[in-house]
């Protein structure tokens, strides 16, 4: 899959912006839209957000074979595949998407080296428009995305 600097290059014609597509993973329905609420007011990219959902971790992977994503959203506690097998997946099949791992846990509950598997982290209990972009721009410098967030970047 392409990284997001690939995708942004792909389409540097300003009449042909296309599209981010955000993948957000969460088995709790009311919790997806919450997120997606929240990462609209956040979205700092010129380019207009879609979102996928997905409820599980099989879900996902599916989604993510199929699709191209600027950017993942995942539950870290999901039934089956958790967080943690899904990001572990991801990276070991070479998918580089930015990931903001989200959880009614705090960090230091999560024993996983979030920062090697190039994955930002985001308390459910601390969603807010700068919380995200801030969770946004740590997912992108985690995986060597040195461009800052404006939409002059984009």
């Amino acid at each position: 899959m392409d990284t997001v600097l690939q995708q942004v290059s792909a389409a540097s014609s300003p009449a042909k912006l296309e599209c981010f597509h955000v993948l957000v993973i969460d088995d709790n329905e009311i919790d997806r839209e919450i997120i997606i609420h929240h990462l609209g007011k956040a979205w700092p990219f010129e380019r207009e957000m879609a979102t996928d959902t997905a409820a599980n971790g099989h879900e996902a992977l599916e989604l993510m074979r199929t699709k191209r994503f600027a950017l993942i959203v995942l539950d870290w506690k999901l039934p089956g595949l958790g967080g943690g097998d899904v990001l572990r997946v991801m990276r070991k099949t070479g998918i580089r998407i930015p990931v903001i791992v989200m959880s009614g846990l705090h960090r230091d509950q999560i024993t996983e080296k979030l920062d090697a598997l190039g994955a930002a982290f985001l308390n459910k209990d601390d969603m807010s428009a700068d919380n995200f972009r801030t969770a946004i721009a740590t997912s992108l410098q985690l995986l060597g995305v040195k461009r800052p967030l404006t939409a002059a970047a984009v």
